[in-house]
C-alpha cells in the first residue's frame, strides 16, 4: 500500500511540476512576444533582445536548446534588418520571431507525452 501511495504522490508531483513549468514558460513568452510584435525600430528590437537575455536562463533550463538558438538568431536577423533600414525584411523577421515565441508555450503545454 505504501508503494502505491508513494507512486501516486510522485505522479502528482510530476503533474504539478509540468503545470508550473508551463505557466513560467507561457508568462515569459507572452511578455516577450507582446514586446516584439510589430516592432520595426532597431533600438526597440535591441531592448527586446536585452529583455530576452534576462528571461533566457530560466527558459534555457526548461526548453530545448535548438529553439533557444533559433530565437536568438531571429532576434539578431531582425535587428540587422532594422539597422539596414529594410522594412519588409524587418517585418518578416519580427513576424517569424513572434510566431516562434508563441510556439514555445504550445510546445510546453502539459500532455501525457510531456509527462512520460
Amino acid at each position: 500500500m505504501k508503494r502505491l501511495l508513494v507512486a501516486c504522490a510522485l505522479l502528482l508531483g510530476l503533474i504539478i511540476g509540468c503545470f508550473v513549468e508551463y505557466t513560467a514558460v507561457s508568462r515569459a513568452t507572452d511578455e516577450l512576444s507582446a514586446a516584439v510584435s510589430g516592432q520595426t525600430d532597431a533600438v526597440v528590437l535591441q531592448m527586446c533582445f536585452a529583455r530576452w537575455n534576462t528571461h533566457k536562463p530560466v527558459l534555457a533550463a526548461l526548453i530545448r536548446h535548438n529553439e533557444i538558438d533559433q530565437i536568438e538568431n531571429l532576434y539578431r536577423r531582425a535587428i540587422q534588418a532594422a539597422q539596414n533600414n529594410d522594412l519588409n525584411e524587418t517585418r518578416l523577421q519580427v513576424a517569424e520571431l513572434t510566431g516562434m515565441l508563441r510556439h514555445l508555450s504550445e510546445l510546453e503545454f502539459p500532455s501525457w507525452h510531456n509527462i512520460f
